[in-house]
């Protein structure tokens, strides 16, 4: 009789991972908003996407926080806010949701990707310098899962070649590199508030800066042309579209802010007890991590032999099968230069290949989704310890 759950045994775990979390407080904040009958942003000091955008920008130090209806939105609008447009070169890792290139894409500019570190997923900085052309404008590091990019190396890189730094933080909400907040390093940082997104109010987004003209700007585009601060038009009367989040999403991510750095330190502390269970199973690696990261994903790497040669896919459609719901990794789904079906007029993407991103894609990388997971008991924790153990023992029953 088969005991993996993928072969029809029973899950290890049938209790759902509950995220995002609801409490009394947003039951509370949602109906006040919704008895209020203001449910749109209205850009008036009073408004509650006002105050979150201030308190948002306070958290990270920075003087403005531009809110917008989605990350993807944040990173197309950063980059037209940094002066980015078509015939310019974005410099991305190959590993990433592909909205990172596709904001590119969509004001014409082209992105050029680059490999990531073996050890991280992310953006290897010893890549980037031959992927410079004259036509680079900016480098987007992307925070994957949380993990943290090499912001020493990559600005050192920037600075030497006068190249624009564009965080993309949306996995990363209250990672630290060095002490700094991710977001606060480059030039500006975009965030998501996606349904599995560390703070979540189902969609949304936010820029963040410290400069003046440039927040200034990216306001007025994504908020029908108004100035900052709803004091009339922009002065040059920019195009803009309603891009506004809605009242109800500004409440709900207000109070996950408050709760940012406790839940940041849960996570810290559940995946540090994750990390002890796994290194007792031979052939599972899980990613060194940073004391001052937070976790969207928690990643490890897989080797096929120490499990009678199955590959990593039927590994982690085992794994989710056992109860331990989104097995995600934007390393094992999202290689997104295969992904990327436009053509530029300029780029020929055909010819492109990253090695360690194929081999994170193809061979290696599993990744935990932490929303939920590194949020829930030790016994959440221990099922994820028990559900690879599982897989393990019985991986025979995964050969065809």
């Amino acid at each position: 009789m088969a005991k993996l759950a993928i072969n029809g045994g029973t899950p290890v775990r049938t209790k759902p991972y509950l995220w995002p979390h609801v409490g009394e407080d947003e039951k509370k904040a949602v109906l006040r908003v919704l008895e209020s009958r203001v449910w749109g942003h209205g850009m008036s000091p009073n408004c509650e996407v006002t105050k979150f955008e201030k308190k948002y920008a306070d958290y990270f130090g920075l003087g403005y926080a531009i809110s917008i209806h989605g990350g993807s939105a944040a990173l197309e609008y950063a980059y037209k806010g940094a002066g980015i447009g078509p015939g310019d070169e974005v410099i991305t890792p190959a590993l990433t949701w592909v909205a990172t290139q596709m904001a590119a894409v969509l004001i014409g500019a082209d992105p050029v990707f680059v490999d990531v570190d073996p050890e991280s997923y992310c953006m290897d900085p010893e890549k980037i310098e031959e992927a410079i052309t004259p036509r680079t404008k900016a480098i987007v590091p992307v925070h994957l899962g949380g993990y943290l990019c090499d912001m020493d190396r990559i600005m050192e890189i920037a600075k030497k070649h006068s190249l624009i730094v564009i965080e993309d933080c949306a996995q990363a909400h209250g990672s630290r590199y060095n002490g700094k907040l991710v977001g606060t390093i480059g030039q500006s940082g975009c965030f998501s508030f996606e349904m599995s997104k560390i703070l979540t109010a189902g969609e949304g987004g936010m820029i963040i800066t410290d400069d003046k003209e440039k927040a200034e700007y990216m306001y007025a585009t994504t908020n029908s042309g108004w100035a900052y601060g709803n004091t009339g038009n922009y002065p040059d009367k920019v195009p803009g579209w309603n891009l506004r989040m809605t009242e109800f999403q500004a409440v709900l991510l207000s109070l996950q802010l408050d709760r940012l750095e406790d839940n940041r330190k849960i996570r810290q502390r559940n995946a540090g007890y994750l990390t002890e269970g796994l290194s007792k199973i031979d052939g599972i690696t899980p990613l060194k991590h940073d004391p001052g990261q937070n976790f969207w994903a928690y990643m490890l790497k897989y080797d096929s032999s120490c499990f009678n040669d199955v590959p990593v896919q039927k590994f982690r459609a085992a794994l989710e099968a056992e109860g331990i719901v989104r097995v995600y990794s934007s390393a094992s789904r999202q290689l997104s230069y295969k992904m990327f079906q436009l053509d530029s007029p300029r780029m020929d993407y055909s010819d492109v290949y990253c090695p360690e991103a194929e081999k994170a894609v193809q061979k290696e990388a599993v990744g935990l989704l932490a929303s939920g997971i590194l949020d829930s008991d030790k016994k959440g924790i221990d099922d994820v310890i028990d559900a690879i153990a599982k897989i393990k023992e019985n991986c025979s029953e995964l050969i065809d």
